[in-house]
């Protein structure tokens, strides 16, 4: 691994178990803002060394293989942080936890699933080079002996962070520890204040502002406690049940620096790592989110107290766009905006479209963009979105305030198919009030749509801090939250302080829910829609007055079909949703014949070649390429 340069005053780290093989912008964008202070940093990806140490595969499938929940990254490391668990603690997580061997009679949660007795076994491996490699990280701290160390922390990269601090703290004591991350907002970011005192300062919220001057407060040997969104310890004994303010926010996401990557690229470079694709370069074009400043996602916690949306210019866009893969050429860009600024498709996306020299684009999305939109988008280089579709119910749709139909996220679906658009998405079940029959209803239709896209996974919902599922638990529809059994298997501290740290809750319902069957049909449709997803098609080619159509889905009553007169105009009319007095206007203005576009329209529903929810529908077949030909 090579070492950052030990002439630097502050370090900016990132522990296990972050990404792997994607550099933090967070660290990116404190980086360059130090820089336009004059403030030298180094950005140490401690990642990398943890990664070949326990190697790349068993770092890959902790990451990828384990459920989020099951804080298997933070348990490795909690051993380093607290005085040595016994045997029987060991035991208990690994059958608890990793095994699932536990019955927890009146919590409603996911519990994920028991891992591979492989898995398991490279696990308790991993364990053991913990402490030699924090021994090689604080050899490379000491001797560097900067003046402040920063700890990014999101999801589990908690203990790892505070293990290292831990060991920092007590041989360079003079040295300002200082963590921030989505780990450390508000009641998070305070009670590890409380926990860990050789922790000297937590930012809550945003730090491009508030970090530089942290440091230079620190430099200059001066307090900083009262910076806003700086927790101390000091300053959060008496502040226990006070409401928590954050760092002053980025009004004008202009005026950010462009991130600083090169640290990440020079010590991948240096490691024996050897990535299985090309690292993303990440990109924010805007912070917040425009629909849950309207409609809050009930599950969602995501933006923590920073819903509040803004978005950087067009031509800001572009230009940081266009440095940073000038800089690094051949690196696709995940864009971690919340959602796509809409108001981007009239001017950065077919800016993009220009000049975009082939690079691919990750953007999330809404799932109601219409289909010259996600042409646009693919045009500009996006090949995958994450368009947070959730449902395919219009009942648990609302519930959820997502703002859309079941029938869109399905037309979706389709023109990804279509334009060549990769999109992730998952399924939620387990709203209070969610009515059994709706998801009678999808298993029903989910084998119409074997030759889409499936969903990437399936379960049942927990509740996040922050989102509004959390904050208002007992309005709807949740009592006794507690955070998940993972938690306290990490963190040995008092139950109270468990509850301030944990992110995770599971729950039980107001109304009690004992059977889950009603779920079981979906899941078993989903598990076939993956199963014959790659061999399942339904095309249509136009030739001359007749449509042909191939249907090779497992549920395809004719594999040839063809359509001509009031059918044909029917299916491609509903390319789009549209309903049936909406299709018979467009008749009518089309063609002198009388037709019965409702019966066209329900004959094609019976011949699984489109849906019908309420008096909406929506073809399902996709015109091939050979159409445009």
């Amino acid at each position: 691994m090579k070492k950052p340069s030990p002439r630097s005053d502050v370090w900016l780290i990132t522990m296990p178990f972050g990404p792997l093989f994607v550099p933090s912008i967070g660290l990116g964008l404190l980086q360059a803002a130090l820089a336009q202070q004059g403030c030298a940093s180094r950005t140490c990806y401690f990642t990398f060394r943890f990664a070949e140490l326990i190697g790349q595969d068993v770092y890959g499938r902790i990451n990828d293989e384990t459920p989020t929940t099951d804080l298997v990254g933070e348990w490795l490391f909690a051993q380093a942080l607290f005085p040595e668990p016994s045997e029987t603690a060991t035991a208990r997580y690994v059958d608890e936890i990793l095994r699932k061997n536990t019955t927890n009679g009146a919590a409603a949660y996911d519990e994920g699933w028991p891992l591979d007795e492989s898995l398991i076994e490279e696990i308790l491996t991993a364990r053991q080079q913990v402490e030699p490699f924090l021994a090689e990280c604080l050899e490379q701290v000491r001797a560097a002996r900067p003046k402040v160390v920063g700890f990014t922390s999101t999801f589990q990269q908690n203990a790892a962070a505070l293990a290292l601090a831990r060991h920092i703290k007590a041989h360079l004591p003079e040295t300002c520890i200082v963590m921030g991350g989505a780990n450390c907002e508000g009641a998070m970011g305070d009670e590890l204040c409380r926990q860990f005192s050789f922790v000297d300062a937590i930012v809550s919220g945003e730090g491009e502002q508030v970090f530089p001057a942290l440091v230079q407060r620190v430099l200059q040997k001066q307090p900083y406690g009262d910076l806003p969104g700086v927790f101390t310890r000091r300053a959060a004994l008496p502040m226990l049940g006070q409401a928590l303010s954050n760092a002053a926010q980025t009004e004008q996401l202009d005026e950010l620096p462009f991130p600083l990557y090169d640290d990440f690229f020079a010590q991948l470079k240096a490691s024996s790592l050897q990535p299985n694709g090309t690292p993303w370069l990440l990109m924010e074009t805007a912070r917040g989110c425009w629909w849950g400043e309207k409609h809050h996602c009930t599950f969602c916690g995501l933006n923590g107290q920073g819903m509040a949306y803004r978005s950087k210019s067009a031509p800001r866009a572009l230009a940081e766009f266009k440095h940073l893969t000038d800089k690094h050429p051949g690196h696709p860009v995940s864009v971690v905006d919340n959602i796509l600024n809409m108001d981007y498709f009239k001017n950065f996306i077919p800016q993009l479209a220009e000049h975009n020299p082939g690079v691919e684009v990750f953007y999330e999305i809404k799932a109601n963009l219409k289909k010259d939109q996600l042409r646009a988008l693919a045009a500009a280089g996006v090949t995958s979105v994450q368009p947070g579709i959730e449902s395919l119910s219009d009942q648990v749709l609302q519930l959820m305030d997502k703002g859309v139909r079941a029938l869109q996220n399905i037309q979706l679906l389709k023109w990804c198919k279509e334009l060549g658009i990769e999109p992730q998405w998952n399924l939620l079940w387990g709203f209070p009030g969610e009515a059994a029959e709706e998801y009678a209803r999808m298993a029903e239709f989910i084998p119409l749509l074997t030759h889409l896209p499936p969903p990437h996974a399936e379960a049942r919902i927990r509740l996040d801090r922050f989102s509004p599922n959390y904050d208002q638990a007992e309005q709807r529809g949740f009592t006794r939250l507690s955070p998940y059994p993972a938690y306290g298997h990490v963190y040995r501290v008092p139950a109270a302080a468990l509850n301030q740290l944990a992110y995770f809750f599971t729950f039980d319902y107001v109304v009690p829910r004992a059977d889950w069957s009603y779920v079981e049909p979906v899941a078993e449709a989903i598990a076939e829609w993956r199963a014959c997803h790659h061999d399942s098609t339904l095309f249509w080619v136009e030739k001359d007055e007749r449509l042909l159509l191939w249907d090779a889905r497992p549920v395809a009553q004719q594999p040839f079909m063809v359509l001509s007169g009031a059918r044909k105009f029917a299916l491609q009319a509903c390319d789009q949703t549209r309903t049936a007095r909406e299709v018979q206007q467009r008749w009518q203005a089309h063609s002198t014949k009388r037709a019965d576009l409702r019966k066209s329209l329900d004959e094609l529903v019976a011949q699984g070649l489109m849906l019908r929810q309420q008096d909406s529908y929506l073809a399902l077949p996709i015109p091939s390429q050979l159409a445009a030909a």
